[in-house]
């Protein structure tokens, strides 16, 4: 039990209370012992108090009057009233007021306790829940920084670098693992510098080597076979606004020399035409390697990297702000919430604690994902896991079979669980998988999903 569960005890019968007192206290809690209603009243508008214990027949301010007054100072205070055996009608509609619990005299020592240990783990939810609210709401106070959670002192070292950055005009390198959050700083970077402008990002390790130089430049109408019609590029299309360069260590070489090139002269011409034409955005580039190893190795220009390295950024992983954690997965609940028009009770303490204690290697990406898929069942994380566990055999000599096949079974199972969720719809399922519309087309296409079947089975 926690020492500083503080609870006010409110009775005008000294006996009762000294003996509600010396109970609580030998039970690791801290009492704070009043004859007086008004007195109590008083106290709980100035301290903070995990319960109340109070008798429903005082002089003064009965029972009744206390639980209104207490509510209009913290609604969310519970109370648990103290009846005499004749009350129980009075402590029936003390409940219905809003009261936690009644107890009968003579008080039992046993249910006393019970009852209070799940009021106060009531109250430290609803503390716990409150301080994630007011978390978020300070999180927001600049729209340019929505999506970006944290209020752990590395979120506000990249908050204000952030700011500074998105001041000057030079190129930007994000450098951070794997769903830190890469594109969230971009954006962000964008919004304050130049929100007027059009932010385009660009995926260069989700682009076909021998597309991706058309889809920088673009290309003029015969520039090669295939090309039957003009496409604008990149770096036009992004005009006076940002242009986001993600994966940028995946960029093939003789791209890269001719990327330098444009930053260099600030100009490009569209594949087959001489014609100049002025690059207006700015350059923000972002990457997940160590871009000084992919230069020693031969795969990433020296010259490159210090055109676009000319303010660095590292973004930090989750693993470093595990403070933040309880703070993501409100945000997180509350955007699916927003998304479905649904209710979702929020995680409790436990639940977080053991979502706090994994080290999550895919970052925010992967958190925001487990958040969604806890949502989705209605299950609390490790309820999850423990079906797992259940439905999952153990290998045998007979049973066992290849890791692919392993795998790719099971995939096949849950997208056709989540297709039948969503009623066979792609475009809610891609974005609860984390995948995008096309990877979630490829996998349907390679393991024959039928998507009528499944709109035909909609949960």
């Amino acid at each position: 039990m926690d020492i500083k569960s503080s609870i006010l005890v409110v009775d005008d019968d000294q006996y009762l209370l000294s003996a509600i007192g010396q109970t609580l206290m030998l039970n690791g809690y801290r009492a704070d012992l009043q004859a007086s209603p008004l007195t109590a009243l008083e106290l709980a508008k100035s301290n903070s108090y995990m319960a109340v214990i109070a008798d429903i027949r005082m002089p003064a301010m009965d029972g009744m009057q206390l639980l209104a007054e207490i509510g209009k100072v913290d609604r969310d205070l519970p109370m648990i009233m103290i009846t005499g055996h004749g009350d129980v009608a009075l402590a029936v509609q003390a409940i219905r007021t809003g009261a936690y619990d009644f107890l009968e005299k003579p008080v039992d020592e046993e249910v006393l306790l019970a009852s209070l240990q799940r009021a106060v783990e009531k109250r430290r939810l609803v503390l716990e829940n409150r301080k994630l609210q007011e978390d978020l709401a300070r999180q927001s106070r600049q729209s340019f920084f929505r999506g970006m959670v944290g209020c752990h002192p590395l979120m506000h070292r990249l908050y204000d670098v952030v700011e500074m950055a998105a001041k000057e005009a030079d190129p930007v390198l994000l450098s951070g693992e794997t769903g830190t959050g890469k594109e969230l700083v971009a954006q962000a970077i964008h919004q304050i510098g130049s929100p007027k402008g059009t932010f385009v990002g660009v995926n260069m390790a989700a682009l076909p080597a021998e597309m991706v130089e058309s889809e920088l430049f673009g290309h003029e109408r015969g520039a090669f076979t295939g090309a039957i019609a003009t496409k604008v590029g990149k770096f036009e299309f992004a005009k006076e606004g940002t242009l986001f360069l993600d994966e940028i260590c995946s960029l093939p070489l003789p791209v890269q020399a001719k990327l330098l090139r444009v930053l260099e002269e600030r100009s490009f011409c569209r594949l087959g035409s001489n014609t100049q034409l002025p690059l207006q955005a700015r350059i923000i580039s972002a990457t997940n390697k160590n871009l000084e190893d992919e230069i020693a190795a031969g795969r990433f220009r020296q010259d490159l990297f210090y055109r676009l390295n000319v303010l660095s950024i590292d973004i930090p992983p989750l693993r470093k702000r595990k403070d933040d954690i309880p703070l993501l997965v409100e945000y997180f609940r509350q955007e699916y919430c927003r998304e479905r028009h649904q209710s979702v009770p929020p995680f409790t303490v436990q639940q977080l604690e053991k979502i706090c204690a994994q080290d999550w290697p895919g970052n925010i990406r992967e958190l925001r994902n487990h958040v969604r898929r806890a949502c989705i069942f209605g299950d609390a994380p490790e309820e999850q896991s423990t079906a797992a566990e259940a439905v999952t055999p153990e290998p045998d000599g007979q049973s066992l079979q290849p890791l692919k096949d392993y795998i790719e079974r099971h995939e096949k199972e849950y997208i056709i669980q989540v297709l039948c969720k969503h009623g066979g719809k792609v475009g809610l399922t891609h974005q609860v998988l984390g995948l995008s519309r096309k990877g979630l087309y490829d996998k349907i296409n390679k393991y024959s999903i039928d998507l009528e079947t499944c709109k035909d089975r909609q949960e």
